[in-house]
Parts: structure tokens; sequence; C-alpha cells
């Protein structure tokens, strides 16, 4: 008896502490919306991919472009090669003649490499495009999970609730058996079945008053938000069968990451096209010039003179070791797990929208069903109470039909947040919000 007593107390005292600390401060739907967006790792990441890819794609483009490099050089000391030549006499040697203060200035053009710079070109945009593609769908994503967090933690909160009031009346069902009991006009066994049910109620309690901490604190870490107590406010959307009974599965998936793996696979054919030219020759014009000073030595001297050249280069790589060929291959490979990626979202796309609709539309009937439910348990509450005034009900059978009424209300609850959480699943199946 001292135990239940204890135990009584110490839920009274937390429950008064957990609504005492979440007064003042609220977060709202909205609210939380907008902190998710600015403070979230994963959008930033999704943003720095996404300026990475475009960078990428800046990179190839330079391929179109011609490479100019300056140069130079001035020799502090040397020792010149020596050319043995014969002048119609006895053989003598000279100097190679070699600048000792060279400015260089060289352009370079490739204009033909058999559209492998092409490849790359459109391989790296395909990239760019599915890292923009990905960064939306990340702040979508993200949006989603707030919502349902969010939802979860307001399911708690009024779960919590019927819990207190579930302990509250069984609390006045025991005091009014111990003075029946005491009276002569009730038994043990009256006072014995509440204490149970009772102590059954306080654990229940006590768990409700965890899935509320918990769940808020879920929701805070999303947010990258600090636990100040802060108390939510809002309501859980009412689930509405009509709204999705019709809807029927895209013939085109505008899911965003959907698109952004068809990009990421058609990087991938473009890449290997691109890695597969590695054995045709490369075409290039070139051009250079040179302001030399082969006379004297020091930087200030006037004695320099100018030269050029100008033509077409060709390279033909005929063996690399089988480097260019591996990597041919490896680009090959690359290409078809991309292939099976997109088979494969295409098809978990499918289950997914199957799955949550059929789960939203169950949930829907389920919250309507728990609706009538709680109007006839209050009737039965109201019909239970006027016959015990009258004397031809039990306390035990009032009490009954009170904890009907709470079974009743916490599966509404239940109900409304598994309606809320397959929504949020359709959406993200369909890419959108509904």
């Amino acid at each position: 008896m001292k135990i239940l007593n204890i135990a009584i107390a110490l839920t009274t005292m937390i429950g008064i502490s957990v609504f005492a600390n979440t007064e003042g401060q609220s977060l709202t739907l909205a609210e939380s919306l907008n902190i998710a967006n600015s403070t979230s790792p994963q959008v930033k990441i999704a943003e720095a991919a996404k300026d990475e890819a475009s960078w990428k794609k800046t990179e190839a483009y330079s391929l179109f472009l011609p490479r100019v490099t300056l140069g130079g050089s001035h020799l502090f000391d040397e020792k010149f090669m020596l050319q043995r030549v014969t002048l119609g006499g006895p053989p003598t040697t000279i100097e190679m003649i070699q600048p000792y203060t060279i400015w260089s200035a060289r352009a370079e053009w490739m204009f033909f490499d058999g559209l492998a710079n092409w490849d790359r070109f459109r391989s790296m945009s395909h990239g760019a495009d599915a890292a923009d593609k990905e960064a939306d769908w990340a702040r979508f994503q993200l949006n989603q999970d707030t919502k349902l967090k969010f939802y979860k933690a307001l399911a708690a909160v009024e779960l919590e609730k019927v819990s207190f009031q579930n302990v509250r009346t069984l609390e006045d069902h025991l005091s009014r058996a111990r003075a029946f009991q005491k009276s002569g006009t009730g038994t043990k066994f009256d006072v014995l079945r509440v204490e149970v049910q009772l102590g059954e109620a306080l654990s229940e309690t006590l768990n409700a008053q965890d899935n509320t901490v918990l769940s808020r604190q879920n929701l805070l870490v999303g947010l990258g938000v600090e636990d100040t107590g802060q108390s939510l406010q809002g309501d859980l959307p009412v689930p509405d069968a009509q709204r999705v009974a019709n809807l029927q599965k895209p013939q085109k998936i505008e899911r965003l990451d959907y698109q952004a793996i068809q990009d990421r696979e058609l990087a991938a054919h473009k890449a290997w096209l691109a890695a597969y030219k590695h054995w045709i020759p490369k075409f290039s014009l070139f051009g250079q010039a040179d302001y030399y000073n082969n006379i004297s030595k020091g930087l200030r001297d006037q004695d320099f003179n100018n030269a050029y050249s100008w033509g077409v280069n060709m390279t033909w790589s005929i063996f690399d070791g089988f480097a260019s060929s591996s990597q041919s291959a490896q680009a090959d490979a690359r290409q078809v797990q991309a292939q099976q990626r997109t088979l494969q979202a295409k098809l978990k796309t499918g289950f997914d929208f199957d799955f949550w609709k059929r789960r939203y539309l169950y949930s829907a009937a389920l919250y309507k069903a728990k609706t009538i439910d709680v109007e006839k348990a209050k009737e039965s509450v109201r019909l239970a109470t006027q016959s015990f005034k009258a004397g031809t009900r039990t306390s035990s059978e009032r009490l009954d039909a009170e904890l009907d009424l709470f079974r009743a209300r916490a599966g509404l609850v239940n109900a409304q947040v598994n309606a809320a959480e397959a929504q949020v699943n359709l959406e993200l199946s369909v890419g959108k919000e509904l």
C-alpha cells in the first residue's frame, strides 16, 4: 500500500515538473521547419556538394579553351655543351649557343580528341544537374522528416494527458472503494482490483512521460536546438481518406531524388564514352614566343632578341601499360551500377506509393472508427454515472466504462499520428505535398 502511494506521489510530481518546464517557450510546426532549413547539416552538405559539382562542370568546360603558360629562366653560372666543327682546316670546338635569360609564352589548343572532352563536359553537366536536384530533395526530405517528428511529439503529449486523466480517475475510484469498504458497502476485492489497475496505469504514465520527453528531444536534435523545455503548439492533422482514395500512381516519377539518379546514370554513360576514346589520336594547335638574351648576362642589358614558332601537334597513345584500358573498364562498371540503381529506385518508388497509400487509408478508416468509439464511450460513461447514482450500477461497472473511454481516446490519437506518418511518407513517394 505504501509503495503504491509513493508511486502516485512521484508520478504527480514528475507530471507537474514536466508541464512546468514546458511553460513559457513554445515551438510551432512553421518555426520548426524554418529552424531546420537554416541549421540542418544535411542541407548544408547537399548545398556544398551542389557547389562542388558546379565547379567540376566549369573544370570540364575549361578543356575546350586554349592553355596559355608563361615561363622564364636566368643563368647565374654556366658551362655550356661543346660542339666540334670542321671549317676546312683542323677541327675546332665551340660552345653551344644558349640564352642566359629567356622569357617564353606558349599557347596550345586541342581541336580534336574524338569528342572525348565533349563527353566529359556532358558527364559533369549531368552530375551538376543531379547535385542540384539532390540539394532540393534534401531540403524537401528534411521538411517531411521534421513534420513527422513534430507530429509524433504532439501525439506523445496527448497520450501523456490521457494517461494522467486515467490515473486521476483510478485514484478517485480507489478512494471511493476504500470508503465503501470501511462503510461495509464495498469489499476488499473491489479495492484490490482498483489498486492493480492503478499500478498498471502508473507504469503507463511513466512510459508516456518518457515518450513525451524523448520525442521532443528527438525533434530538437534534428533541428540542432538545445532542449530548454520548449512546449509544442499545434494540432495533429485530421485524416481525410477522400484526398488519397482517388490518388493514382504517377505515370512519370517526379521525385527529385529519382531524377537525380537518372542524371547520375547519364553522367556515368558519358564518362564511359569519354574513357573509351583513349585510343583516338589527339590534334592540337600551338604557338610559342621567346624573348631571350644569349649575348650578355645582365638582366637589364638590351641584347635581347625574339623568336616564335607555331604549328600542329599530334599525340597518339599506343601503349600505356593498360592504364587507359583499365580506366575505361572501370567507367563501364560504374555505368552498370548507375543503371541498376535507377531500376532499383523505380521499383521501390512504386512499392512505397502503394504501401503508404494503403496505410493512410487504413489509418483514416481507423481514425473514423475511433472517433465513433470515443462518442459511444462518452455516452456509456454518462449512462453508467447516472445508473451508479441511481443505484442500478456498481462502481466497478462505472470504472470499466471510464477505462473504455480512455482506451478509445488513446486509440484515436494513435490512429491520427499513424495517418500523419503515412501521409508524410506518401508525399515522399510522389515527391510533393498532397
